[in-house]
């Protein structure tokens, strides 16, 4: 039971781990081989007799024996789809049918059903949804491991039978007492656990082989032993290798590709400072002013860098050089990124650029007390663009000094 529920759990991890989709659709077809198995439950609690009671002469007691099957051809086909990080899901159809050998006589009074290695066979057909992890190239550019899980429905069918029928009478085809007729089907949930390699055979083509575990859950169905009617339970596990191919189809999601980064030129200005080309030159200050307002300018940092340049020290050693001729009141300092990178690095970032700046005003002779600083990371954009564009106009600080009239 904790391995059925592991596998269910499982199943439904990988299943449902990815919602959005990323990839083609695909089918695949394929065949394998089932093992010989002598581990599948085949229990009934009446009508078996104690001993040679023979058809006529039932005596009722339950007995839990086993089919022995014989391996057997397996067949499958599927439909699925590529989700994110490796993750698929798919629906399968896939059925064996495997030669009954024989009972076993593993319940006391019972001395199980010999037989001369047929006595039928046991079809199960399942309908699964599966759900897979494909671990990339792992084992190289063309070659995917891959695990997966399932759950579903089994459809069981049993047709054995010991006996033949000679003028109407029932008898063994054996000298065994027990005599067995069985026709039914049943349906019943299934689990599988599934492991496997695909291998890259051509565009949209792959070769997949994998190894599958599957289980059921119980099935209940109607025979004859020694006559009359009986009720039996059984359970079906199956170890089965297969190869099929995939076929991969339908377009992918297309992949946005950021658009490069423009290349920067810079001019100089009359004021001596060397700006970005698309910007204009500061306007010059009216020497008849003598304690204007304000006096703000922009300092502009590389990619990902919040180091000055010369340029940005010439032009905050010429600024405060002004600013410092009147009765400063107060400078605002307010770093600034674009929008490449997490919101919470860009924070950082801004920090760091405002705090350069600031440390420049001090050294060139501004009071570190009138200074007000501000990380504005990437919510003060001065050129706006979507999340993750590298903007030269983006990464800068601001400054502005206030005067006392």
């Amino acid at each position: 039971m904790k391995l059925k529920l592991a596998l269910l759990a499982a199943a439904g991890s990988l299943a449902l781990g990815s919602a959005a989709h990323a990839g083609d659709w695909y089918t695949s077809l394929g065949a394998g081989y089932t093992f010989a198995n002598d581990e599948n439950d085949f229990e009934s609690d009446n009508s078996v007799p104690s001993s040679g009671g023979g058809p006529l002469n039932p005596v009722a007691f339950g007995f839990n024996t086993d089919y022995d099957l014989d391996e057997a051809l397996n067949l499958y086909g599927s439909v699925g789809k590529y989700l994110n990080n490796g993750f698929r899901a798919e629906f399968e159809i896939a059925t064996r049918t495997q030669t009954v050998d024989s009972f076993a006589a593993p319940t006391p009074g019972f001395g199980g059903i010999p037989s001369d290695g047929d006595l039928g066979d046991v079809s199960v057909t399942t309908f699964m949804l599966n759900g897979y992890k494909d671990f990339g190239d792992a084992l190289g550019a063309r070659v995917s491991p891959y695990l997966g899980a399932g759950i579903g429905l089994a459809r069981f069918r049993s047709e054995v039978n010991n006996v033949n029928v000679t003028n109407g009478v029932f008898a063994t085809t054996t000298t065994d007492p027990y005599t067995v007729v069985v026709g039914d089907r049943d349906t019943s949930i299934a689990y599988q656990a599934m492991a496997g390699l695909v291998f890259d055979v051509a565009e949209n083509l792959d070769l997949d082989l994998r190894y599958r575990y599957l289980f059921t859950g119980e099935f209940g169905y109607d025979g004859f032993v020694n006559g009359p009617l009986a009720s039996f339970d059984s359970e079906i596990n199956a170890n089965e290798l297969t190869a099929g191919f995939r076929w991969s189809f339908g377009a992918p999601a297309p992949v946005a590709t950021p658009a490069p980064a423009p290349t920067v030129t810079y001019k100089n200005c009359p004021d001596g400072s060397r700006i970005e080309a698309s910007l204009e030159c500061p306007a010059a200050i009216v020497e008849e002013i003598e304690a204007p307002k304000d006096l703000a300018f922009t300092v502009y940092f590389d990619f990902d860098k919040s180091n000055l340049t010369d340029a940005a020290r010439r032009v905050i050693n010429e600024r405060t050089s002004e600013a410092l001729q009147y009765d400063i009141a107060g400078v605002s300092v307010q770093g600034n990124t674009d929008t490449s990178g997490s919101s919470a690095y860009n924070n950082a970032l801004s920090a760091r650029r405002a705090g350069v700046v600031r440390d420049a005003l001090v050294a060139n002779g501004v009071s570190g007390g009138l200074i007000d600083t501000d990380a504005l990371g990437e919510n003060n954009l001065a050129k706006p663009t979507a999340d993750g564009v590298r903007e030269p106009l983006n990464r800068r600080t601001d400054v502005e000094f206030t005067f006392d009239n």
